[in-house]
């Protein structure tokens, strides 16, 4: 899941990255960039140090992020996240990432632009 929800990310920044990228290795750029998406959010098999399948509030505070956000993706309010409620997160954080790394490619883009 995590590769497909990268990927889609990835796509998402597209041409706005590949046209910063210009000469200067388009595949490497992507690469990074889809590496730095990546590692900018949690693994679930990670944040769940017992194993049990489920992450408890305790396991979410090795992710701020998440754990400021846990009453947000517990949907059924069990006090747990199960892979399909700690999947709505992930989507979520993948898609504000591709979105920063977009608007960065554009302002980037744009004072290439205004210098030539």
């Amino acid at each position: 899941m995590k590769t497909v929800l990268t990927s889609a990310a990835a796509a998402l920044l597209g041409m706005s990255t590949l046209a910063c990228a210009g000469n200067y290795g388009e595949a490497q750029t992507t690469q990074r960039v889809e590496s730095q998406i990546s590692a900018s959010v949690p693994d679930f098999s990670q944040l769940d140090t017992d194993g049990n399948g489920a992450l408890t509030a305790n396991e979410a505070e090795n992710s701020p992020e998440l754990a400021s956000q846990w009453k947000e993706y517990d949907e059924n309010e069990d006090g747990r996240l199960n892979r399909a409620e700690f999947s709505a997160f992930e989507k979520t954080r993948l898609e504000e990432r591709a979105k920063q790394y977009e608007d960065s490619a554009d302002e980037a883009e744009d004072r290439i632009d205004s210098a030539q």
